[in-house]
């Protein structure tokens, strides 16, 4: 066990390329929580800064600059300015905070976290970067509008929709407001770019809530980029084929994200991490090359 945590600790980005500097980052990240469990503000990306609770998301963006590298890259290269993206399961914002920089005054982000314990962090970090481009609400997102069952887990970026079996004993169950994206956007005229959203395992039911965006044409249809897990999805009683299936249904291409801007067809039977994030979209992404490897 010392073995494998010793390999993947050299395994890791930072410490292949600088280990005085990882080791040090990670000394600071935990002697900081011994001193005080407030908020720590540490910088994202290029030229924003994001405060974020004690968490395993925080530490990662600040050992790597983001928490998942990969799809940091993939929304900047996506988003253009004036564009719209609507963030499902923005816990602290580090993806609100990105696309809003990325779209500038003329673009749009909508923000949905229902965790209110985690809400305040968003808005601050909302706040400090002076964006006035983004839309945030405190709702969970899924296929009703009202309330729904929220577990809070101890690792805020876990929490979710309440389980069909209450996995995690521990975790706290509260009520939160919930809503649909084809009802949240029915009053809105403006056309969806980017949708992104992870919901630790309750993705299948924000697409049911979506029937109407996905339905749309293929200049209007927006692109999105969701996380597939399906360990998570079966907890939620649901299989990954039915996600594809949905997508596929509505004319929806599933892509992978493989970085530096090239993406491949996503195949379900072939090996695959255990959590990635794909991309679904109607016709190749505008700007990304297929790779004909995979």
């Amino acid at each position: 066990m010392v073995y494998k945590r010793i390999r993947w600790f050299l395994s890791r980005p930072d410490v292949q390329q600088n280990p005085l500097k990882a080791v040090w980052k990670r000394l600071v990240w935990r002697l900081r929580w011994l001193i005080t469990s407030q908020p720590f503000t540490v910088p994202l990306g290029d030229r924003l800064k994001i405060t974020t609770p004690k968490s395993g998301s925080g530490a990662s963006i600040y050992y790597f600059r983001f928490s998942e590298p990969e799809t940091a890259d993939f929304i900047l290269r996506f988003l253009q300015t004036g564009m719209v993206m609507l963030d499902v399961g923005a816990h602290i914002g580090e993806y609100t905070l990105l696309a809003a920089q990325k779209v500038g005054s003329t673009g749009q982000i909508h923000a949905f976290e229902p965790q209110a314990h985690i809400f305040p962090v968003l808005s601050r970090n909302v706040e400090i970067n002076e964006f006035s481009n983004v839309k945030l609400n405190r709702s969970a997102v899924c296929d009703l509008v009202g309330e729904m069952e929220f577990e809070i887990s101890d690792e805020p970026a876990m929490s979710s929709l309440r389980k069909h079996e209450n996995l995690d004993n521990n975790a706290k169950v509260v009520c939160v407001p919930s809503t649909s994206l084809d009802e949240y956007w029915s009053n809105h005229a403006t056309k969806i770019d980017l949708i992104k959203v992870d919901v630790e395992g309750a993705e299948k039911f924000v697409f049911q809530g979506a029937t109407k965006l996905l339905s749309l044409p293929v200049n209007q249809a927006p692109t999105w980029i969701f996380e597939y897990a399906p360990n998570s999805y079966a907890s939620f009683e649901y299989h990954s084929t039915e996600i594809l299936e949905l997508l596929k249904h509505y004319g929806y291409g599933v892509w992978q994200y493989c970085g530096a801007g090239i993406i491949r067809e996503f195949k379900e039977n072939k090996p695959h991490p255990e959590i990635i994030n794909l991309i679904a979209a109607k016709g190749t992404p505008i700007g990304f090359t297929v790779s004909s490897i995979g």
